[in-house]
């Protein structure tokens, strides 16, 4: 009876460090022939830091950035190309612009924008290894982002940008959301032989 409760044991703390190393590690993100590593609920937790804040100070309600409709119709062998494409904008753009009001909310700007980086490290590798290809269509699209964000002032327009980054998140857990159901169906659809 004891060594059976030993085994339980161990069984649940196992499975707990199964799922804390999922958690560390992130999942990986696949965007057409390019995959990384992505952790997006540590994006989610530093941005709903700082969330209520920045969209207290978004006096732009009637300008959309980052169309989740526009984001949704990104082809799935451009989605590395419009997400290397977005992450630069952030990076150079957007957060160097951002003027955080309090301490708190700069340091999370500065863990936003270098998990930004990596990501975009991780992007720049396939791009150079031609497994981030960009349309004609996914430019235009990332053109119109640029041009609404230039046609705003400045700090207006990194508020703007960083009030959205929900949206962005949203699509890139869609991403991952999506991959899962199909790699589960065809689970399913092509089960092991015992």
């Amino acid at each position: 009876m004891m060594w059976a409760s030993g085994i339980v044991s161990s069984l649940l703390v196992c499975t707990l460090l199964c799922c804390l190393w999922d958690t560390a590690s992130g999942w990986k993100l696949y965007l057409g022939t390019c995959t990384v590593s992505v952790h997006t609920h540590e994006l989610r937790h530093h941005f709903h830091e700082i969330r209520q804040s920045v969209l207290a100070r978004d006096r732009q309600l009637g300008v959309k950035l980052l169309r989740r409709d526009m984001m949704k119709n990104v082809q799935d062998t451009e989605r590395c190309c419009f997400l290397r494409h977005l992450l630069r904008f952030y990076v150079e753009r957007v957060f160097s612009c951002y003027a955080a009001t309090q301490s708190q909310h700069r340091r999370t700007i500065n863990v936003l924008a270098n998990a930004f980086l990596s990501i975009k490290r991780d992007l720049r590798v396939c791009h150079e290894q031609n497994h981030c290809p960009c349309g004609e269509e996914t430019r235009m699209e990332f053109s119109a982002i640029q041009a609404k964000f230039e046609k705003l002032e400045q700090k207006a327009a990194a508020v703007k940008a960083v009030a959205e980054l929900d949206s962005l998140l949203e699509w890139l857990d869609a991403i991952h959301h999506r991959k899962e159901q199909i790699l589960e169906e065809d689970d399913k659809s092509h089960p092991e032989n015992p």
